[in-house]
């Protein structure tokens, strides 16, 4: 029964070539070996006929006719897969074993340029000692672990992004092939893309999607949002963390990092960073080993609170003394007394703590940037506002020093 099996698959394919191939050559399938030109035969005769045409098609199909029975868009896919695939590595507390799960955190990471790898925050915040382990071929064609020593040279807990400085125990030229990066900026819902990674520790897997949302928002730590996150239907699972997402191109446009999920598992939405700020964050971080941003100097109130009084902005809570906002003459609250609520920024409306952050993450410290407020009337007994413009430079804040 296996054998007759077998055989139907066998002749299933070899159909399939030969069917193009008497596609590609302008013929007919009423028109049989056998026959006069233009004589069709008649159709009692033809389907014993034709058996033995396909059957032929056994003996005449080469191998490589037999490959091109993969569509163009597949093997595309496949091509795609082995040129990026050695610049995708597995990120642990110590080298793994091939298709296993490591113990303790395991992610992924991917090359970056001829020294540094790239990674999720949360994929190494808790290992002591990081490694990174390559899969290449050895001299027989067979698959090989390398496992490198790595340490962190910058870690933003606000993007969640790492970035790994490789250890220069051998020579590492060979193994450190940064992969292309594009762009988040021209990315269009339905666009095609790829997740690579190692879920449930399952090394060099690639999952196929597509872009289903955009300009997604998802809270950070400190309640720092990181907008223009790129929602997809790629298959991205615990171990994906920190892999690229590829375009058609096999160019990185963003950064695996989460998922959206009652179970644990992928449900059909992931999320990953833009590589458009991974390439800002990342390059801060090996210059300077941290995310230089702009800083107001202020603690901000929950949105409930400003949705409470019915006072859309951004409440400010608590001024740092000595910062820029205090500097500039902001009022947080004080003796039962509300602060400032700030409603514009840079000539932007404001409506939540959240404008404010996407406003400074368009700045750069050291800018002075105009801050319309909404405070109390200075006469005590009316219920109006004043509104006041301040001019604020903004000071500098890093993933070390958290402040608004």
């Amino acid at each position: 029964m296996a054998a007759r099996q077998s055989r139907s698959c066998l002749i299933l394919a070899t159909s399939a070539v030969f069917l193009l191939s008497v596609r590609h050559l302008g013929g007919t399938l009423y028109v049989l070996p056998g026959g006069e030109p233009g004589e069709v035969k008649r159709s009692g005769e033809a389907k014993p006929m034709l058996r033995r045409a396909l059957f032929a098609g056994l003996a005449l199909a080469s191998p490589a006719e037999q490959a091109h029975a993969l569509m163009a868009e597949e093997l595309r896919a496949a091509s795609l897969f082995q040129r990026v695939s050695p610049s995708v590595l597995s990120v642990s507390e110590k080298p793994t074993a091939l298709g296993a799960v490591a113990g303790g955190a395991t992610g992924t990471g991917f090359v970056w340029d001829n020294s540094h790898v790239v990674t999720n925050y949360h994929v190494v915040s808790e290992i002591k000692n990081p490694h990174v382990t390559f899969l290449r071929k050895d001299a027989n064609g067979f698959d090989e672990h390398v496992a490198v020593g790595a340490y962190v040279v910058g870690a933003d807990p606000l993007s969640d992004i790492a970035v790994l400085q490789v250890r220069g125990e051998e020579s590492m030229s060979e193994l450190m092939r940064p992969l292309d990066r594009g762009t988040s900026t021209q990315l269009k819902p339905g666009q095609e893309v790829f997740a690579l990674g190692n879920p449930f520790g399952l090394e060099h897997s690639m999952s196929k999607g597509v872009i289903s949302g955009l300009a997604r928002s998802m809270e950070g730590t400190a309640g720092w949002p990181v907008s223009g996150i790129i929602q997809t239907d790629a298959s991205i699972n615990p171990g994906n963390s920190g892999g690229p997402l590829l375009n058609s191109e096999g160019a990185v446009v963003g950064v695996n990092t989460a998922i959206l999920s009652t179970s644990g598992t992928f449900s059909g939405v992931g999320f990953a960073l833009p590589i458009d700020t991974v390439v800002k964050n990342v390059q801060s971080m090996i210059e300077e080993g941290y995310v230089s941003r702009p800083s107001i100097g202020v603690e901000l109130a929950p949105d409930s609170v400003s949705e409470s009084l019915g006072m859309p902005g951004a409440m400010v809570m608590k001024v740092v003394p000595g910062g820029p906002a205090q500097r500039a003459g902001m009022r947080a609250l004080r003796s039962g007394q509300l602060g400032d609520v700030i409603v514009r920024m840079g000539g932007k409306s404001i409506s939540s703590p959240e404008d404010v952050f996407r406003c400074l993450d368009e700045r750069k410290p050291g800018e002075e940037v105009i801050m319309t407020v909404q405070r109390p009337s200075a006469d005590e007994e009316s219920d109006n506002v004043d509104v006041v413009d301040l001019v604020v430079r903004l000071g500098r804040s890093n993933s070390k020093m958290v402040v608004y």
